[in-house]
């Protein structure tokens, strides 16, 4: 079976999923290819063509549907073959199998699923592989999720390759992208973890969320990478990466030992110690993602349910401060029923943590979240999830109790992370929080961002490929589709309730 792969926008990171999901097909003797619309449909579907696939494959977040819609369209329009989704949108929206550009939807991981529907692929798609919902003869066939993967050291690594052959700033850029671990047992309401752990419970009885790959393996994946592209420095995307104390300090020997090369983590500020820190900073841990979320103690632990203390973030600070870890904040800004004062306790707690940079989005009402059902409940989000953009950057869908703070907290997104580091800035920005939300905010926000990020990296770019990392950053990595407005996906109802 030979599966292409379809994505609408080049991001930074080349999608783990898409590449975990390539591997193991071409492991098991299915060509497969990737496809990069950016713009260019046409001219997509004439090499979509040329690949002459069996399957179309789209791997698909919430927001981004409408443009994959459009995408979908205009490929069955061309090709006569299945259309394949998957991702977190048609996990929690497996219904949308019955529109006519989709005859599968995969609910949950999709690499064994994979690989069983491509093996018993004869010309049409099979019916009873499990995490599959599968049209045939206008007739859908529903199967559970299978237990999640559990032996993660027996996966291939992914088919970053697919990426690196067509994008010369993938390849040459500094940073690569692994993951150590799957799952989080955390039950934060804006995280789609939660309902996605629900789903295998209820259909597989799988009640174990977590699971790791060996240090020694995901070493051995850094330092193959390393001997094939430049790798300067090794992001991990894990949820949590410290979730587990004792496999993080079994890691930070191993790394430490085998590789030390620096990396970044995303963790939680509350599981963190002197030990692990000081442990992952001599291994060469030089950048952490944290979120604060929100300042306000209501909205963080009654709204979110971060069931976070704010002296947590602060002990925690100090502590990479002490160990030259250097930090960037993640904040939402516009939750359900949040004012603009409790924004501005967001803004506080980042200026009294002082990080190299306090990134701060939108909160985005993404379906069968616990939080989007509070707003659907208060009357905050009408529920229509068509109304949903891919960038969760520029712009709230909900309704405020006072409207003229969606202004103010869309244009303090903006200059989050500025007033965050110079808060003696802030009596001259305000009057401009009253202003229409407008580009020229936006593209200052940007650029702001945009240089903090680049300080925070362990080694210096060249002139030339910090120009091409910055143009993509602000052209690409923070914008919206060009599809997202064409009249396939303003006629789209994928998901609208």
């Amino acid at each position: 079976m030979r599966v292409a792969f379809v994505e609408d926008v080049l991001r930074f990171s080349i999608p783990l999923g898409i590449t975990s999901i390539a591997a193991c097909l071409r492991q098991a003797g299915h060509p497969v290819a990737v496809f990069v619309v950016d713009g260019k449909l046409a001219r997509t579907l004439d090499r979509l063509g040329e690949f002459r696939p069996d399957a179309v494959a789209f791997s698909v977040l919430s927001g981004s549907h409408r443009s994959y819609a459009a995408i979908a369209a205009a490929v069955r329009a061309r090709l006569d073959v299945p259309l394949i989704w998957g991702g977190p949108h048609a996990t929690f929206f497996p219904e949308l199998v019955r529109e006519p550009f989709a005859d599968a939807v995969c609910v949950g991981e999709g690499e064994e699923a994979m690989v069983a529907l491509a093996d018993a692929f004869d010309g049409a798609l099979p019916t009873s592989v499990r995490n599959f919902h599968v049209k045939k003869a206008g007739v859908v066939h529903e199967n559970p999720v299978a237990p999640r993967l559990r032996k993660l050291d027996d996966f291939p690594w992914p088919a970053r390759d697919l990426y690196y052959s067509q994008f010369p700033l993938l390849y040459r850029h500094g940073i690569k992208h692994f993951l150590a671990h799957r799952g989080c047992p955390y039950q934060c309401t804006y995280c789609f973890n939660a309902g996605y752990n629900r789903i295998y419970r209820e259909q597989a009885g799988d009640k174990k969320v977590m699971a790791s790959r060996s240090p020694d393996s995901i070493v051995d994946e850094i330092l193959w990478t390393r001997s094939r592209v430049p790798l300067r420095m090794a992001a991990f995307v894990d949820d949590v990466f410290t979730l587990d104390r004792r496999w993080t300090l079994a890691f930070a020997e191993t790394y430490a030992r085998r590789c030390r090369l620096p990396f970044s983590i995303n963790a939680r500020f509350d599981n963190v110690d002197g030990e692990v820190v000081a442990a992952l900073s001599d291994a060469g841990l030089r950048l952490v993602y944290a979120g604060v979320e929100a300042g306000s103690e209501r909205v963080r632990n009654r709204v979110m349910k971060r069931r976070m203390s704010e002296s947590a973030m602060y002990d925690a600070a100090a502590l990479y401060r002490k160990h030259g870890v250097k930090l960037i904040t993640e904040n939402v800004l516009g939750a359900p029923g949040e004012t603009f004062s409790e924004a501005l306790e967001t803004l506080r707690v980042n200026q009294r943590i002082r990080p190299e940079l306090a990134n701060a989005s939108i909160f985005t009402p993404y379906p069968k979240l616990e939080m989007t059902e509070y707003a659907i409940q208060k009357g905050y989000f009408d529920g229509n999830f068509d109304r949903l953009n891919d960038n969760y950057y520029h712009g709230s869908v909900l309704r405020f109790d006072d409207e003229a703070d969606a202004t103010r907290v869309v244009n303090l997104r903006c200059f989050f992370s500025l007033l965050s580091r110079r808060p003696g800035l802030e009596p001259l920005l305000a009057p401009l929080l009253e202003l229409p939300p407008n580009a020229v905010f936006r593209w200052v926000g940007d650029l702001i961002d945009g240089h903090a990020l680049e300080r925070c990296l362990p080694y210096r770019m060249s002139p030339g490929d910090f120009v091409r990392t910055l143009r993509h950053f602000l052209t690409s990595y923070r914008t919206s589709s060009s599809l997202a407005s064409t009249l396939e996906a303003r006629h789209s109802v994928v998901g609208a309730s």
